[in-house]
C-alpha cells in the first residue's frame, strides 16, 4: 500500500487537498530555509575562518550557532507567515464577498453579488458563481412575482368592478334586471372563474405538481370531440373549422389534452380573422403532434415566444372586447410541458399563425 493511502492522502480532495499542500508547503520552506541557511553559513565559516572549528567550542560559538539558528527560524517563520496570509486571502476572500451579499440580499436588495476573485481557488470560484446565479434566480423570482400581481390586479379589476357596478345600480334602482342583464353577470363571474383555475393550473405546473392521469389516448378521437364541442361557436365567430385527423395513440391525460386544444381554438375563435382553422393530428417519430392553424391576422414578427407569457396579448384592447384573460397559451404550454413535451408557434401563409403541440409517445423510463 502506498504512503499517501496509508495517512489517508488520496481520500483528500478538493479544496481540502489545496489546505493540506499548502500547509505542507509553508512547513517544508520554513524547514529547507533553515537547513540550507545553516549548511551556507557554516560552510562559508569553515572556509573563511577554519581555525576557529579546530579548537574546543567555547561559549561565543555556542552563542553564534543559536543566533543563526533562530535568525534563521525567525526568516523562515516570515516567509512561511507571508505565504499562509496570501494564501489565507485567497480563501477567506470570495466568503467574505458571498458574506456581504447575503446580507445586502437580506436587507432587501436583491441586485447584490459577490464579486468573483480570478485568483483564488476554483472551488470558491464556484462558489461565488453559484451564489449569484442563486441571487440572480431570486431577483427575477421577485421581479416575476411582481409583474404577475400587478397583471393578476389588473386582470381581476374589470370584472370586479362590472359587477360591482351593475349590483350597486341594481340595489338603488338605477338598472331594471332583466334576464340579458342577469347572463351578463353570470359571464363575468365566469370570467373570473376561469382567470382562478388557469392561475391555479399555472401555479401547480410550475412546482412540479400538476398531477396527470395517465392513459393511452387516441389524439384523433380527443381533437374530434372538440371541434363537435366548439363547432357551433366557432361558426357563429364566422370560423370553419377543417381537420386532418390521423389516429396516433400517445400515453397521455386525455382531459388535458382536450383542455389544450379547446384553449387553442378558443384562442382562434377570439382572435382570428373570419375564415378557416385547420385542425391535424398526426405521428412524428416517437412523438405526437396536434396542430392548429388560422388565416390570420397572425402574431407580430419576433413575438412566437412571448406569445406563451401569461397575460401577454398581441392587441390588448381587441383581447378584453373578446374576453380573453390571456393565460389561454400558458395554459398549453404547461399541459404540454408536463406531458414531457412542448408547444411552438410559426407564421402561415399568407398571413396566419399555427400552434403546434409536441407531445412524446410513452413517457420516459418506460
Amino acid at each position: 500500500m502506498a504512503l499517501r493511502d496509508i495517512w489517508g492522502f488520496k481520500r483528500i480532495t478538493g479544496l481540502n487537498r489545496q489546505l493540506v499542500l499548502s500547509m505542507a508547503a509553508v512547513t517544508g520552506l520554513a524547514l529547507v530555509l533553515m537547513t540550507v541557511g545553516l549548511t551556507l553559513f557554516f560552510t562559508l565559516m569553515f572556509r573563511l575562518w577554519p581555525e576557529v572549528f579546530h579548537h574546543p567550542p567555547g561559549i561565543w560559538q555556542h552563542v553564534l550557532d543559536w543566533s543563526v539558528t533562530a535568525l534563521l527560524g525567525m526568516m523562515g517563520v516570515g516567509l512561511a507567515a507571508r505565504a499562509a496570509v496570501r494564501f489565507a486571502r485567497r480563501l477567506i476572500a470570495p466568503l467574505d464577498a458571498v458574506a456581504g451579499a447575503a446580507q445586502r440580499i437580506a436587507g432587501g436588495d436583491l441586485t447584490a453579488r459577490a464579486q468573483v476573485d480570478e485568483d483564488g481557488f476554483r472551488e470558491t470560484k464556484q462558489l461565488v458563481q453559484d451564489f449569484n446565479a442563486m441571487a440572480a434566480q431570486l431577483e427575477r423570482g421577485a421581479t416575476e412575482m411582481r409583474t404577475w400581481n400587478v397583471a393578476i390586479a389588473h386582470e381581476l379589476r374589470t370584472p370586479l368592478t362590472i359587477l360591482r357596478g351593475r349590483l350597486q345600480g341594481y340595489a338603488d334602482g338605477v338598472f331594471t334586471p332583466d334576464q340579458v342583464a342577469f347572463r351578463g353577470l353570470v359571464g363575468q363571474v365566469d370570467l373570473l372563474t376561469r382567470i382562478v383555475d388557469d392561475l391555479k393550473l399555472l401555479t401547480l405546473a410550475q412546482s412540479g405538481r400538476l398531477e396527470l392521469r395517465r392513459d393511452q389516448v387516441d389524439v384523433a378521437a380527443e381533437a374530434a370531440a372538440v371541434v363537435a364541442l366548439v363547432g357551433p361557436t366557432c361558426a357563429a365567430a364566422g370560423l370553419a373549422i377543417d381537420t386532418d385527423l390521423e389516429r396516433v395513440d400517445v400515453s397521455a391525460d386525455g382531459a388535458r389534452v382536450r383542455q389544450a386544444l379547446l384553449a387553442l381554438l378558443e384562442n382562434a375563435r377570439r382572435y382570428a380573422a373570419p375564415g378557416r382553422v385547420r385542425v391535424e393530428t398526426r405521428g412524428d417519430g416517437g412523438h405526437v403532434i396536434l396542430r392548429v392553424a388560422d388565416e390570420g391576422p397572425g402574431l407580430p414578427p419576433g413575438m412566437e415566444d412571448q406569445a406563451f407569457d401569461p397575460f401577454w396579448r398581441a392587441d390588448d384592447s381587441r383581447a378584453r372586447i373578446s374576453g380573453g384573460t390571456g393565460l389561454g397559451l400558458a395554459v398549453v404550454q404547461a399541459i404540454a410541458r408536463a406531458h414531457g413535451g412542448d408547444v411552438r408557434a410559426e407564421a402561415v401563409t399568407p398571413q396566419g399563425v399555427a400552434f403546434e403541440i409536441r407531445l412524446p409517445r410513452a413517457v420516459r423510463g418506460d
